[in-house]
C-alpha cells in the first residue's frame, strides 16, 4: 500500500512540476523574447569586442567582432548598427582627408566606408601576412603593417598596394606619419623603424629597452613621441626614438590605445582602465603625471577604442563597453564620475 502511495505521490509531484514549468514558460518566455528584440535593436551589444573607434569631426564610429559597425552623427546620442557581409572581425579604424573611413580585418580586407560611416565596402589587401593595424595619412595614402615586418601602402584607395618587409619575424602594431615624408613604425621586440622619404626606405633604430612590445603609440613630431604597452608601460621620446624614457602610470594593467588630446594625453587598456596625463604634451619634458582616472564603473574587461568626439572622450572595449566621458571631468580628474553608458538605439 506504501508502495502505491508513494508511486501515485511520485506521479502527481511529476505533473505538478510539469504544469508549473509550462505556467513558468508562459509566464517568462514574452519577457526573453522582449530583451532579444531589444538587444537587436541596439547598435551596441553585450557580446561586442569592440577594437577601434575613429573620429572625423561629425561621424564617430566603433568597430569590433562579427563585422559590427556602430555610427553616430549627433556626437554620441544615438546611433546605427551594421553588420558587415562575412561577419569579419575588424581589429582597427581611421579616418582620411576627405572624411571618409578605413578599417581593417583579420582576413586580409580593407573596409571602406563614407563620411557618414555607411556604405561599406571591402577591397583585399594583397599581402599574405596578417594585418596589425591602419592608418590614414594627411595625403590619403593608406597604410597597413602586420606580420613579418610588413608595411603596405595604397596610393589608390586600396586598389593596389606596394608592400616593403623589413626582413624580420616580427608584427608591426604602430604606424603613423607626422607629414608627407616622415613616419615611423613599432612592433614587437621594442623594434622601430623611421623614413623620411615618403616611406621609400626605412631605417631601423635602437629598440625599446627590454623588448617592449608596443600596442599603440602617438607622435607629436618625428621626434617626440610616447609608447604605451604591456604591464602598464609608457615610454618617451623627444630625439625621434634614439633614447626612451620610462614614464611612471601607477598601474600594471596593460595599456592598448593612447590619444591626444589638445594638450593632454589619454589611454585605455585592460580592467576599464582609463589613464589621463593632464599637459604632457605643453610640458617640455613630457612628464607631467599619469594618472588613473577613477570613472566609477565596475568594467571588468579591456578598453581599446578610444577617440574625443565634441566635447567628450569615448571608450570602448569588450562586452559592448562603449562609455563617454567629459573631457572637464578628464581634465580635472574628477574622479568617481561615472561615464555614460550609451544604450544605443
Amino acid at each position: 500500500m506504501n508502495q502505491l502511495i508513494s508511486s501515485s505521490l511520485r506521479k502527481r509531484l511529476s505533473a505538478l512540476a510539469v504544469l508549473a514549468a509550462l505556467i513558468l514558460t508562459g509566464c517568462e518566455a514574452p519577457l526573453v523574447l522582449d530583451g532579444v528584440e531589444q538587444a537587436k535593436r541596439n547598435a551596441v551589444r553585450r557580446s561586442d569586442n569592440l577594437q577601434s573607434m575613429a573620429y572625423n569631426g561629425s561621424t564617430l564610429i566603433v568597430v569590433g567582432s562579427r563585422g559590427t559597425v556602430a555610427a553616430s552623427s549627433d556626437a554620441g546620442l544615438s546611433w546605427t548598427r551594421t553588420e558587415l557581409p562575412g561577419a569579419p572581425f575588424l581589429m582597427a579604424a581611421d579616418t582620411c582627408p576627405d572624411k571618409s573611413f578605413v578599417a581593417i580585418d583579420y582576413q586580409h580586407n580593407l573596409w571602406m566606408a563614407n563620411a557618414e560611416g555607411a556604405d561599406w565596402r571591402a577591397k583585399p589587401i594583397d599581402t599574405t601576412e596578417t594585418p596589425q593595424t591602419v592608418s590614414c595619412d594627411a595625403q590619403g595614402r593608406i597604410w597597413v603593417v602586420g606580420g613579418f615586418s610588413s608595411i603596405l601602402r595604397s596610393d589608390d584607395q586600396g586598389d593596389s598596394w606596394t608592400e616593403n618587409s623589413l626582413g624580420d619575424d616580427l608584427h608591426f602594431t604602430f604606424v603613423q606619419f607626422v607629414d608627407a615624408d616622415n613616419g615611423l613604425v613599432a612592433g614587437e621586440f621594442g623594434v622601430v623603424a623611421r623614413t623620411n622619404d615618403g616611406g621609400e626606405n626605412w631605417e631601423m633604430l635602437e629598440p625599446i629597452p627590454e623588448e617592449f612590445y608596443p600596442q599603440d603609440a602617438w607622435f607629436q613630431t618625428i621626434d617626440r613621441g610616447w609608447v604605451v604597452g604591456l604591464n602598464g608601460t609608457v615610454y618617451y621620446t623627444e630625439d625621434g626614438g634614439n633614447n626612451w624614457q620610462d614614464q611612471d602610470t601607477g598601474t600594471s594593467e596593460p595599456i592598448y590605445s593612447i590619444v591626444a588630446i589638445g594638450d593632454s594625453l589619454y589611454a585605455v587598456g585592460g580592467n576599464g582602465l582609463v589613464l589621463t596625463c593632464n599637459a604632457c604634451i605643453s610640458d617640455q619634458s613630457g612628464a607631467s603625471g599619469w594618472k588613473r582616472f577613477n570613472h566609477g564603473l565596475p568594467i571588468r574587461f579591456y578598453l581599446r577604442g578610444i577617440a574625443a568626439a565634441g566635447d567628450k572622450l569615448w571608450i570602448a572595449g569588450d562586452a559592448g563597453a562603449l562609455h563617454s566621458i567629459t573631457l572637464v571631468d578628464l581634465k580635472n580628474n574628477n574622479s568617481g564620475h561615472a561615464l555614460a553608458f550609451q544604450e544605443a538605439e
